[in-house]
């Protein structure tokens, strides 16, 4: 019988620190982040070598435009806090929100959000019509009906885009 045998709790212990620290590595530089937000669906998300494009998730800092509403409702300024959100729109689509409605390429998509969160809170809203540009992305969410989303603080840039992810695990 091998000394390891003889000691499972030993080798129990040396596994788990193994996998908290293999754990520990990808969480600290953001390989892995988990989203609890119901507007994507919550789970752990990995960083994908993908670029932005339409149809996928990317994360990114939460825009300057929204701070002022972040920090009213969390008493943080956010700013180096990331949201998850879906690319809905990107270079060269055509996004239109200052009807009742967010139209993308002439087709509607969603409501406008409320004018006040659930708390009473102005949200903030982006009233525009235009082309995107060759960097710009629309993010908007369908999950659920209040998505705090580019229809609050309008279209990122590229640069803004920390990373594009897919899902690992949800729940």
């Amino acid at each position: 019988m091998g000394p390891f045998r003889r000691h499972p709790v030993l080798m129990t212990g040396l596994g788990a620190t193994l996998l908290v620290g293999i754990a520990a590595s990808r969480f600290a530089d953001r390989q892995i982040v988990i989203n609890t937000s119901p507007s994507v669906a919550p789970g752990l998300y990995i960083k994908s070598s993908a670029l932005p494009a339409v149809g996928c998730i990317v994360d990114f800092r939460i825009p300057e435009l929204a701070r002022q509403y972040v920090q009213a409702r969390t008493g943080h300024c956010g700013a180096d806090w990331y949201i998850l959100k879906p690319v809905a729109a990107g270079p060269g689509d055509r996004v239109d929100t200052t009807g009742a409605a967010l139209f993308i390429n002439g087709r509607e998509i969603a409501p406008m959000p409320p004018e006040r969160d659930g708390a009473g809170r102005t949200l903030p809203v982006w009233r525009g019509t235009r082309v995107l540009g060759p960097d710009e992305f629309f993010v908007f969410s369908d999950r659920i009906p209040n998505s705090f989303d580019s229809r609050c603080y309008g279209p990122i840039r590229r640069a803004q885009v920390a990373a594009v992810r897919r899902q690992l695990v949800t729940w």
